[in-house]
């Protein structure tokens, strides 16, 4: 199965090409291509497509493609209808199914167990991930809100412990209140870092800056899993996870309350 992954829910936006030969077995990323300039992806995400696959260094094209795995969020409004709005557009153009995968477990997946916890903003936290580590990935939503989960990370994969959804910051630093070890790792690390390790009382890691943020990578793979799992969907039943309603919609929609 050739594979095509697509993230653009963080700052900058990621394709990957990957394969899975074997079912059950992880997929293999052949070719990854990361943009290198901040909330570009309407410009860049078409020619990265193009270069990933020249990348691979076999001839391929994007009708040799079985399905696409897309980032669905939550993260940047902007930067998920542009990943969504692609992937639906070449699956139906090319008759092939989609995934859509959500953003937070695959970003969890970023940091595996004998991974080293990093410093952040100063505060200095060093000792290994286990498989007993709660894995915390958190997107910055504004308005002192994050979008957070927790999971166990299990043969590579997310197992979810705290839900998915939108938080408060104080709302999602007493859900991981009563775990041991907690992993942070998203943009809400750099934003609200000394926060977090002040509310959970030195219980707390951070991940290196280069597996911090979302990757198309991870995408691929949990992308796959979710192909062999059945959880394919056609280019019009593909839909993003804002988590909340956007800005302008929350705000007119408070101006027809008025």
């Amino acid at each position: 199965m050739n594979i095509l992954a697509i993230e653009t829910t963080g700052a900058f936006a990621s394709v990957a090409f990957a394969k899975s030969e074997t079912p059950g077995m992880l997929a293999q990323i052949i070719s990854k291509v990361n943009g290198c300039d901040r909330f570009s992806h309407l410009q860049n995400l078409t020619p990265q497509i193009k270069q990933v696959l020249e990348d691979t260094g076999e001839d391929l094209t994007v009708k040799d493609l079985d399905y696409i795995a897309v980032s669905v969020g939550p993260g940047s409004f902007t930067g998920i209808r542009i990943g969504v709005s692609t992937a639906r557009a070449l699956a139906q153009s090319l008759g092939i199914p989609c995934v859509g995968v959500p953003t937070l477990e695959a970003l969890a997946m970023r940091i595996q167990p004998g991974e080293a916890t990093a410093a952040v903003k100063g505060i200095q936290t060093s000792w290994d991930v286990t498989e007993d580590t709660l894995i915390c990935p958190i997107l910055d939503a504004r308005r002192s809100q994050v979008y957070g989960g927790g999971y166990f990370i299990k043969d590579r994969f997310p197992v979810e412990e705290i839900k998915a959804g939108p938080y408060t910051l104080e709302e999602f630093l007493e859900a991981v209140k009563g775990y041991d070890k907690v992993c942070f790792l998203g943009d809400g690390v750099d934003k609200y870092g000394s926060e977090i390790f002040v509310g959970c009382k030195g219980r707390t890691g951070f991940a290196r800056e280069e597996i911090r943020y979302q990757d198309s990578g991870q995408i691929a793979r949990l992308g796959c899993r979710m192909y062999e799992e059945g959880k394919a969907v056609s280019f019009d039943q593909l839909q993003p996870e804002y988590m909340r309603m956007a800005e302008a919609e929350r705000k007119l929609r408070e101006k027809q309350g008025k």
